[in-house]
């Protein structure tokens, strides 16, 4: 008898709830991940991808039964939400040069490296507060035409992502994203004027990105609870363990991670740490974490064996299939680096994903092989 959505996406979450608790599964969750894959797999562009909201979620979910008739997949790490340039422009204080508008439709986005944040703006923010400064940065930042389509889809449709997704059988792992204030500041500022910032006025750098963890937190506990989905991306690009030295990492990353995810946990917010990036130096601090109110997704640069051998039954981890190997390797790279993974690794404590996300020109053939390998060597 043919099961209806509901009773599949039942089992679904019970699969994905196990795989993070550490107790058995029949098989190895499989999550996909790929907000520019699925739009380009559908035939759309990557400029209808990035203003068009609707048509990229329609293709996200259109995408999910795509790769559920090669093989059973469980969800999506992260959900369809909104115009996703103007994402990246409130994460980083960023200038975003869009397919479509400063690009060619088919040419993927770039992200602006300059100082858009000036050193006076600390002072600002020191007198006057984060959320007004945020608004004073956006008209500096923002595409106009683009963060009007953005913010009236959001109202609309925010209420009822999560159910989307889960109507159609999926359940979606995360639904907003969150971060430290050092990577917004870092961006804003751009990465050389910041670092220097964090050695030239430590005090200030500090007053500034403690002012900002309120809105960073607040952020993410409303966007959950909007949504409709648990689970939120912690991210972490430039505060990774490789780009920054123990002295300023100890004092401007690595206390703010904590009191976000603690206040995350407390607020029954799942953290999922997106940890782009290497972090091998400092991978034992993250036994000081809420293990159980975490997961460890990384892009194929941590040593996630290693990692492993160090948390323990501590805190689950999504596999960490590279970008490099979906676009450009061979089926039997991608399935040879699923086997291993699974073998090295276990199925328990364990749900396979993407290194990052997909990228948007991985051939069909490797996306196959991806799903199929989960199962194949996945299964109990």
């Amino acid at each position: 008898m043919t099961k209806t959505n509901e009773e599949l996406l039942k089992e679904r979450q019970d699969r994905i709830e196990k795989a993070l608790a550490f107790e058995k599964v029949d098989r190895v969750p499989f999550l996909f991940s790929g907000p520019g894959y699925a739009p380009v797999s559908k035939g759309l562009t990557l400029a209808d991808f990035c203003s068009k909201p609707d048509d990229a979620l329609n293709a996200s979910l259109d995408t999910l039964d795509d790769l559920n008739a090669i093989a059973e997949i469980d969800g999506i790490n992260t959900s369809q939400a909104g115009c996703f340039p103007c994402l990246l422009t409130e994460q980083w204080w960023a200038r975003v040069d869009v397919p479509g508008f400063e690009l060619p439709e088919n040419e993927l986005w770039q992200v602006h490296e300059e100082e858009v944040m000036k050193p006076e703006d600390y002072d600002f923010i020191i007198e006057n507060g984060w959320d007004a400064y945020v608004e004073v940065i956006r008209p500096k930042i923002h595409n106009p035409e683009l963060i009007a389509i953005h913010a009236e889809w959001m109202e609309k449709n925010v209420p009822t992502l999560g159910e989307r997704y889960r109507s159609r059988g999926f359940e979606p792992l995360c639904g907003a994203v969150t971060e430290i204030p050092f990577e917004t500041v870092c961006g804003g500022r751009s990465m050389g004027k910041f670092f220097r910032d964090c050695y030239k006025m430590p005090d200030k750098v500090d007053e500034v990105l403690k002012l900002g963890m309120d809105f960073w937190t607040n952020l993410a506990i409303g966007a959950s609870q909007a949504c409709g989905i648990k689970g939120v991306w912690v991210g972490g690009w430039r505060a990774a363990s490789n780009m920054v030295s123990p002295k300023i990492w100890n004092r401007f990353v690595w206390p703010y991670y904590v009191e976000l995810i603690e206040k995350l946990v407390a607020a029954d917010v799942r953290c999922i740490l997106h940890f782009d990036s290497n972090w091998d130096r400092d991978v034992e601090r993250f036994l000081e974490l809420p293990g159980k109110g975490c997961v460890l997704s990384t892009d194929g640069s941590t040593d996630l064996r290693r990692a492993r051998d160090i948390l323990g039954d501590h805190m689950p981890v999504l596999g960490d299939v590279p970008s490099s190997i979906l676009a450009a390797g061979t089926p039997e790279e991608v399935r040879a680096y699923v086997r291993d993974l699974i073998k090295d690794l276990g199925k328990t404590g364990l749900i396979m994903n993407t290194g990052c996300d997909m990228p948007y020109n991985t051939p069909l053939a490797n996306v196959e092989a991806l799903v199929l390998a989960t199962h194949e060597f996945g299964c109990a």
